[in-house]
């Protein structure tokens, strides 16, 4: 587990609070901006009013902190950095905490360490298979997956993979279930290949390289790199065998939103303002991109970017369209069951339809 916020903090130049904290001496890191301001037009911004700060609904934020658990930063989550420069300009103050897997995070927000979860859906929706509730969905970022399939140079076809190991983060995390799906759907036999427990992509772009494995999930950005730097192959780009997933859902727990209603709002508003301007403004997308991933090359930001254009990736209308399907997807792998409650049980759609009267679809 690491706390971190300093690739938010180089995005909006702000002054950071800094302090050692957490295990194994990880970083603890928060900003805020000190005065409210609108950005791009977006019906999110706050006013501050005395010492408390107003929606633009003009319901006071009954708080103006929040602790987020997600994954760690990829360049699919440039939105997510536009998002806490949003609630940033509104008042809000944010803390992250990064896990390296998506269960982890499941895990922390269930043991109430923190006010929103933001990660992939499997892991939410065991938990509140097995737990009968207890978590809600409020929105969901991102209508699809960027994986590809990274392979070693000798694996030319899906066939080739026949007797091969390939790496996972972990099961049920997002790498195994979509890469499950993606090798069915192509009409491949699951029986013939060994699915191992490897790590995030960066451990399995390593594995990869080493010849430990023969093919892994990697996100996009990650594995167009690796083909250049590596010479792996990009054997496939899971979308083609996948329609609609979301890959990223936001979650509160039922008390939380009944509790902070203006401010999951500007949650919810900020989120789809992020996806809005992620979908319609490709230059200042790649730019911001550079702080949030640095490492990956530039000559790779650019295709990825349309590559996630092609997939219709970003959650321009809140993303709830797609959890269907995303429960469709797990159910046909066996990964969920029909004990799952229905979507009215944990779903709070309320907040993206109060964005959407307002500011209407697109």
């Amino acid at each position: 587990m690491r706390k971190r916020f300093g690739f938010v903090s180089a995005i909006l130049g702000l002054a950071l609070l800094t302090a050692c904290g957490g295990a194994g001496g990880t970083d603890t890191t928060t900003a805020q901006t000190e005065a409210s301001q609108t950005s791009g037009g977006t019906d999110t911004t706050t006013a501050q009013t005395g010492s408390s700060e107003t929606t633009a609904g003009g319901g006071e934020l009954e708080k103006t902190e929040i602790t987020v658990v997600w994954d760690a930063p990829e360049f699919d989550s440039v939105t997510d950095a536009k998002w806490i420069q949003l609630l940033g300009e509104a008042g809000v103050t944010v803390e992250t905490v990064e896990f390296d897997a998506a269960p982890d995070a499941v895990r922390a927000m269930a043991s109430g360490d923190a006010d929103i979860l933001n990660t992939s859906p499997l892991p939410i929706m065991q938990f509140i298979q097995e737990s009968g509730g207890g978590l809600e969905v409020i929105t969901a970022e991102l209508l699809n997956t960027d994986y590809v399939l990274l392979t070693t140079p000798d694996v030319t076809s899906i066939d080739d993979l026949a007797g091969k190991q390939i790496g996972i983060s972990e099961p049920g995390d997002i790498s195994d279930t979509l890469t499950r799906l993606v090798l069915e759907n192509a009409g491949f036999d699951l029986g013939s290949v060994e699915i191992v427990q490897i790590g995030g992509t960066s451990q399995r772009i390593a594995a990869l390289t080493a010849g430990e494995i023969a093919a892994g999930a990697a996100h996009a950005a990650d594995g167009l790199a690796a083909v250049e730097a590596a010479g792996l192959t990009a054997l496939v780009q899971y979308w083609d065998y996948i329609d609609s997933y979301a890959q990223r859902y936001m979650v509160v727990t039922p008390e939380w939103s009944v509790e902070n209603p203006n401010l999951a709002q500007l949650v919810v508003d900020s989120l789809i303002e992020a996806n809005r301007w992620a979908a319609e403004n490709k230059e200042e997308y790649i730019a911001l991109s550079q702080e949030v991933v640095a490492e990956i090359p530039d000559e790779i930001r650019n295709s990825v970017y349309d590559f996630f254009i092609e997939a219709n990736f970003f959650g321009v209308n809140g993303g709830l369209e797609s959890i269907q399907d995303t429960v469709d997807v797990e159910r046909s792998l066996g990964n969920l069951t029909e004990d799952l409650p229905d979507q009215s049980e944990w779903v709070n759609s309320s907040f993206v339809e109060s964005y959407l009267e307002r500011n209407g679809e697109q």
